[in-house]
């Protein structure tokens, strides 16, 4: 399931549950239940019970309904509380979450009209690219590049759109 590399980034990427409810002194099986019961978001890696750093600075279910108002909040919701952000962002806040939708769409769009030769064009693509670049996390090697089903946002919109269209074409 996970390699040695996946592990490695796992463990220098997030903290264990355990350790970080000894941390912010909070009952681990309290904190259990309410992801159990999806009031708090779960791990992002199955059979493993790695979380951020900030987890408990993140919001839970009632405060992401509250507050996200990017496009389809019911799907985000359920991506949050499955811990699929805590994958891709370095911080997993509702305002990260609407910004990365945005950026992927915009790079996306960019992306389908090219026009490499029109330098404002690549000024955009790669400002996207790069704000998007400070969101995102590194994904682990192997696990989540196979994961998805798919290329991970890292790959296919940071590193493709860098390789493709190069902000410098001289270079």
């Amino acid at each position: 399931m996970f390699t040695d590399a996946d592990l490695e980034y796992l463990s220098s990427e997030f903290v264990e549950l355990r350790g970080l409810c000894a941390a912010a002194g909070r009952d681990i099986d309290e904190v259990r239940r309410a992801i159990a019961q999806r009031l708090s978001p779960a791990p992002p890696y199955p059979g493993v019970e790695y979380m951020p750093a900030n987890y408990f600075q993140l919001p839970d279910a009632e405060e992401f309904r509250r507050t996200f108002t990017g496009d389809h909040p019911a799907e985000n919701l359920t991506a949050y509380l499955d811990g699929t952000y805590f994958v891709c962002l370095r911080n997993a806040t509702v305002e990260n979450i609407a910004r990365k939708g945005e950026l992927v769409d915009e790079i996306r769009a960019l992306r389908f009209s090219p026009r490499p030769d029109d330098a404002t064009w690549r000024v955009q693509l790669h400002s996207r690219v790069d704000e998007l670049d400070r969101l995102e996390r590194p994904f682990s090697p192997d696990f989540d590049r196979s994961r998805f089903g798919r290329p991970v946002t890292r790959d296919e919109l940071i590193e493709d759109s860098r390789r493709l269209y190069p902000l410098d074409t001289a270079a």
